[in-house]
């Protein structure tokens, strides 16, 4: 190990163990993403019946089958350890710091200083979207990580075209569509690499072009043999898209402040980039054209903040190049708003600008571990009348809780009873049902459980979520609502 090289970079490797250390501490407080869920799901039954199936079309085959098939694999035949929540929670740290790693390396390959770096390192670790997938979530750092090592194999001195490094960059980009497939819209790097290499011109770019489909397509090749299948989408109009995708942007993507710089970064160096492109600077040109083209992207699927995610290590890169002053106010707002944010709904209502908690509390309070409170109240519900209850909570929250001994209760599947395998988790006999927010669609069971004399009742917050999520505007006033024919009785908790 060369300590003396790791002495340089002391504050970097610093900060990578106290990240690391904050990330270790959520170990044991369960897994919230309902999509990290449906991934431990499909690698279980991968390892233990063989079966290929994906947990969200279209799939995601480098991280279900290739990356955690792999670790669940070894873990089980070598370890005797099965591949649960806290092994998917390790993982997702793991693909984060190595993230943390590849940014920085990048950026002192470059030239940047070590103290530019490290800022952007730590504007990176600490930004919403992705502390909330290190700490928990779905593969997005994976994808990143994995572009971020395709770029990473383009940048040499000297600038001199290799085909060997080219086509495992190429691979390595594959490689990130299988886990986010939205990152095959960073291709574009191949072509304009190529056309900004004198030695290589317009017919590398479209062999570049051809590569890149080749790779995908050998990722993809469990996914195309099984049938690929259109993703999920957001539901929303094309004015609800533009709404709410400048609202995720701005609020959830990023804190104000932060997006208010990255854009004047972006504007400026726009302004630079005629000039930029004609010295052909590869990084520079790549840098402006990944965030426009995933800013643009987004706005047609705006479902999760996390899309926006590879465009931050891009719009860092030109941040760095252009002054210490712009990274040291993108650290601070950074940090910042991990403590305190600013948003404007409140209870899904527009509301006056408010401060609310940071990303770093919202993305650890979202952990079964922290629901407990939540749940307590709930089960206050449970009055003497016989009562179905559909609260804001999961059923990973219940069964953290259930296995912890924390809650009276135990579970019930409905198989064959209902749409969906959703389980029911009931308090002494049948008394009280407690039922996740999906069982709000589940019409005819809950018609004849109200025909049976039982009161039927709904947290209030998630009413709106689940039916009237873009009515922003006006409050639900009344203490009662209908969904399916059914009428609930709304509850609040703060």
């Amino acid at each position: 190990m060369n300590f003396s090289a790791l002495s340089r970079h002391g504050a970097f490797v610093v900060l990578l163990l106290f990240y690391g250390a904050i990330l270790a501490l959520q170990f044991n407080h369960g897994l919230a993403s309902g999509d990290g869920h449906g991934i431990v799901r499909t690698t279980q039954a991968l390892l233990n019946g063989g079966q290929l199936d994906v947990s969200r079309p279209p799939g995601h085959p480098t991280t279900e089958f290739y990356l955690f098939g792999a670790t669940g694999w070894i873990l089980q035949k070598v370890f005797g350890v099965e591949f649960d929540d806290k092994v998917y929670l390790v993982c997702q740290a793991a693909g984060a710091v190595a993230t943390l790693i590849i940014f920085y390396n990048l950026l002192c390959h470059l030239g940047a200083t070590r103290v530019r770096a490290f800022l952007a390192a730590i504007c990176l670790a600490f930004s919403a979207q992705f502390f909330f997938n290190a700490v928990d979530g779905e593969e997005f750092a994976f994808g990143l990580l994995l572009l971020l090592v395709a770029v990473r194999l383009l940048v040499v001195r000297p600038a001199t075209p290799n085909f060997s490094r080219l086509s495992l960059s190429i691979f390595s980009f594959a490689l990130a569509t299988g886990c986010r497939p939205e990152l095959v819209f960073a291709a574009i790097i191949f072509p304009i690499y190529c056309l900004l290499n004198p030695e290589l011109g317009r017919k590398y770019a479209l062999v570049s072009v051809v590569l890149s489909a080749i790779a995908v397509s050998f990722v993809w090749l469990p996914i195309l043999f099984m049938g690929i299948r259109a993703p999920y989408t957001a539901g929303m109009s094309f004015r609800e898209s533009i709404l709410g995708g400048v609202y995720r942007i701005i609020f959830q993507a990023f804190t104000p402040p932060v997006f208010l710089l990255l854009c004047w970064t972006l504007v400026g160096a726009l302004r630079e980039w005629p000039r930029q492109i004609k010295s052909r600077n590869f990084v520079f040109t790549i840098s402006c054209a990944v965030p426009i083209i995933f800013l643009a992207v987004f706005f047609l699927h705006p479902s999760k903040a996390a899309h926006l995610l590879v465009a931050l290590p891009f719009l860092l890169l030109l941040a760095v190049d252009r002054s210490l002053a712009v990274v040291l106010a993108l650290t601070f707002f950074t940090l910042f708003g991990a403590v305190v944010n600013i948003d404007i709904f409140k209870d899904r209502q527009l509301a006056p600008p408010f401060f609310v908690s940071g990303s770093y509390f919202q993305a650890v309070h979202q952990k079964p571990y922290y629901r407990l409170n939540y749940l307590r109240k709930l089960f206050d519900q449970c009055q003497d009348r016989p009562a179905v209850i559909i609260g804001n909570a999961w059923p990973w929250d219940f069964e953290y809780h259930i296995e912890h001994v924390n809650l009276p209760l135990h579970e019930k599947d409905f198989h064959g009873e209902i749409k969906k395998d959703i389980p029911a988790f009931l308090s002494s006999g049948d008394h009280c049902i407690f039922l996740p927010p999906e069982a709000a669609y589940e019409d005819a069971l809950l018609a004849e459980w109200q025909r049976k004399g039982y009161a039927m009742k709904m947290d209030a917050k998630l009413y709106r979520t689940l039916f009237a999520r873009y009515d922003v505007r006006l409050a639900i006033s009344s203490a009662s609502a209908d969904a399916g024919g059914v009428s609930f009785t709304l509850f609040r908790i703060d």
